[in-house]
């Protein structure tokens, strides 16, 4: 996917917003590594952004700016953790509980190791914490996007470097791997539909995946790059 706030914000919202409850959900770009801006609100106010920008940033445990480490694409924030120290209860009594917010996921999109983009998923007390489940879908779901935790993207790259592609078939295999239709892979590209058929009928073929939802499965599977790249070295 390309990463923008606008088409690539939009379409991670709705993404998360199907694959389990929230109470809302926030999209913003990352420049320099640690400040988030053009944010993209879903059941959100304006007005907490607000607050947010101004001040309740700097005590946010989850802030892109405070993850050092390359290898987390997602990390909760649940109210059993807010008398952790004075600056996250000021987070979260000041900023989350006004808001009836009493967990906090965060999803962390990075461009090799530096992150170029985050999310913010909120639930209430109703809704319940984010569980191991929910994080593991999350986890993959930044994965999908292309904008994975280094190691993953090393994998994956190492798998699809293994399955003999052309040019052309390599880079419409990465566009299979972002979920693009076939549509959206023709304007990319600038070729027919029909054509784009072709290819990824052959991409499909030389990776073993009987159908596009296969082919993301052994995509997004972690054994099987890992396998890959193994076999590589040997």
């Amino acid at each position: 996917m390309l990463l923008d706030s606008g088409d690539f914000g939009d379409r991670l919202l709705s993404l998360v917003s199907a694959a389990m409850p929230l109470d809302g959900c926030c999209f913003y770009r990352v420049v320099d590594g640690q400040h988030a801006v053009d944010h993209r609100l879903s059941d959100l106010s304006p007005y907490w952004l607000e607050k947010y920008r101004n001040y309740f940033w700097r005590y946010d445990p989850l802030h892109p700016g405070r993850m050092t480490d390359t290898r987390i694409s997602v990390c909760t924030f649940g109210w059993q953790d807010w008398a952790s120290n004075a600056w996250e209860r000021e987070y979260a009594a000041g900023f989350l509980a006004p808001q009836k917010t009493r967990f906090q996921a965060e999803l962390y999109f990075r461009r090799d190791s530096v992150i170029v983009a985050g999310a913010s998923l909120l639930r209430d007390s109703a809704l319940g914490k984010f569980t191991e489940r929910d994080v593991g879908l999350l986890e993959k779901l930044v994965i999908f996007s292309g904008f994975g935790p280094v190691d993953d993207v090393w994998r994956r790259e190492r798998w699809l470097n293994r399955m003999g592609l052309t040019p052309k078939e390599r880079e419409i295999a990465s566009m299979l791997g972002s979920a693009l239709s076939n549509k959206e892979i023709g304007r990319r590209l600038d070729i027919a539909l029909p054509t784009v058929k072709t290819h990824v009928g052959r991409v499909l073929e030389k990776c073993g995946a009987r159908s596009r939802s296969d082919f993301l499965r052994l995509f997004l599977d972690r054994d099987s790059a890992e396998a890959a790249a193994v076999g590589e070295f040997n």
